[in-house]
């Protein structure tokens, strides 16, 4: 077991304000879910009960993820999948069906980033970012309609940004997806809403992964300064929103894009 990897995942149940069972019986899947954000969903969504899907193009780091949360009790599976390719999406959702007969949650969690200002950025770092990010969470999106329709249920749950909300230099393409997906949110949740489907995204603020963990220090006090609550959000932060949001409490919300930002965006 990769002790780091344990570390991270060692969050106690204390922070954790869901009740056990309020997902329980139901089946979620998780893109992008071998660390940050989408490990910390693939958590709580374990601890509300639900079986989860975890869905990572890294095999070796999703199935430790997967073995960290079954050693805790929980119900999980591991699959390596690359969600920019339509067929691997197939495979996934053909084998979640397989392994527990239904689907009730979809959380479109996996992203990729290629920054670079606009006049420099190649053709294939706009393509792949727009492939997996945007492309890839309509794919994932589109193959679970067809048994969430049947059973007349479900939740679908996009992680967008708020650089999709605002842009950000260097980030011409990352945004344009990211924008994407709140447009993308709302037309689904207004072609499955009669069908018990609701479709909803969550904009990231800034959150303390691998990813931010790479900002200097003079650049993360100016973030600060940008940010009502004077703080960076913590992957839970996120994970509790997709919970709620997958949740019957959020039974009448649809279309909407929810900031978990500390106030950054008003």
């Amino acid at each position: 077991m990769n002790m780091e990897i344990a570390d991270k995942m060692d969050v106690t149940t204390e922070q954790n304000i869901f009740r056990a069972d309020i997902l329980s019986g139901k089946t979620a899947i998780v893109t992008g879910a071998s660390r940050g954000i989408g490990a910390a969903i693939a958590r709580r969504l374990c601890e509300a009960g639900a079986n989860v899907v975890l869905c990572s193009r890294s095999a070796e780091s999703v199935a430790q993820i997967a073995d960290t949360l079954q050693s805790k009790g929980y119900s999980t599976y591991a699959m390596a999948a690359d969600i920019s390719e339509k067929a691997d999406v197939e495979v996934l959702i053909e084998k979640t069906l397989d392994q527990f007969s239904h689907i009730d949650i979809l959380v479109n969690n996996a992203g990729i980033t290629r920054d670079m200002l606009l006049m420099r950025l190649k053709d294939e770092d706009w393509d792949a970012v727009l492939q997996t990010n945007l492309t890839g969470t309509m794919y994932c999106t589109r193959a679970v309609l067809r048994p969430m329709i049947r059973q007349r249920s479900g939740r679908i749950i996009n992680i967008s940004s708020v650089v999709g909300l605002v842009g950000n230099p260097g980030q011409a393409n990352y945004a344009a997806a990211k924008a994407g997906i709140i447009g993308f949110t709302k037309a689904t949740a207004k072609e499955v809403s009669a069908r018990g489907i609701t479709v909803n995204a969550i904009a990231p603020g800034f959150i303390t992964t691998d990813m931010t963990a790479e900002i200097s220090e003079a650049s993360q006090k100016q973030l600060l300064e940008l940010i009502p609550l004077r703080k960076f959000g913590h992957p839970e932060d996120v994970a509790d929103a997709v919970c709620f949001l997958a949740s019957d409490a959020a039974r009448y919300i649809t279309g909407q894009t929810l900031q978990v930002d500390g106030g950054m965006v008003m």
